[in-house]
C-alpha cells in the first residue's frame, strides 16, 4: 500500500512541531521515516478485533521477516488449550496424592497415619519407644512443607481458568 498524501503530511506536521525541541537535522530523516511507517501501518491495520485471526496474525508475522530469515526459526502457533488443560488434570492429581502423602504422614484423625501409629506405640516396653521425641518434629516438617508444595499447585490450578481465557483469541461481540 503506497503512503498517502494524508500521512505525508501529518508527518511533516509531527516533524515541523517538534523541529526546535533538540531534533538534528540527522535524526529528523530517522523520525520522518519512523513515523511515516507508523502512520502507514496504523492506516493499513483493520480496525475491527474480528480481523485480527491466528492465521492472518501468522500471515502478517511471515511477512515481516527478513527474506533471509526462515519462520521455521519461531514458534508462532503456542501451546494448544487441550494441552493446557491436560497439564492442569496431571498438576491436579499430583496435588491429590501430596494431600493424600501428607495426610498419611501426619493426621492426627486418623489411625493409619505414621505419625499417629508412633505415638500411640510409644510406650513402656513397646520397641517404638522414645521413637515419638525422636521423629515427631521431621514427620510434622516433612508433611508441611508437602501441605506448602501442594498449596503451590493449587495456586496454579486456581489461577489456570483465568490463564486460559487470557490466551484466548479476542472475539467480537460482548
Amino acid at each position: 500500500m503506497k503512503t498517502s498524501s494524508k500521512t505525508k503530511l501529518k508527518v511533516e506536521k509531527i516533524i515541523k512541531k517538534n523541529s526546535g525541541k533538540g531534533l538534528f537535522e540527522s535524526n529528523n530523516l530517522f523520525a520522518k521515516t519512523f513515523l511515516l511507517n507508523i502512520l502507514k501501518e496504523q492506516d493499513e491495520q483493520p480496525q475491527n478485533p474480528e480481523s485480527f485471526t491466528p492465521e492472518k496474525n501468522k500471515k502478517d508475522f511471515e511477512k515481516s521477516l527478513q527474506p533471509e530469515t526462515s519462520e521455521k526459526q519461531f514458534d508462532v502457533d503456542g501451546v494448544s488449550i487441550e494441552v493446557h488443560i491436560e497439564n492442569i488434570k496431571k498438576i491436579k492429581e499430583f496435588s491429590d496424592k501430596l494431600n493424600d502423602f501428607a495426610a498419611y504422614l501426619n493426621d492426627p484423625h486418623s489411625t493409619e497415619s505414621l505419625h499417629k501409629i508412633l505415638s500411640d506405640n510409644d510406650k513402656p516396653g513397646s520397641l517404638l519407644r522414645g521413637i515419638t521425641r525422636k521423629t515427631s518434629d521431621g514427620i510434622t516438617r516433612v508433611a508441611g512443607e508437602i501441605e506448602k508444595l501442594k498449596e503451590v499447585l493449587n495456586s496454579f490450578i486456581i489461577l489456570a481458568p483465568k490463564k486460559l481465557r487470557d490466551q484466548e483469541p479476542i472475539s467480537g461481540g460482548g
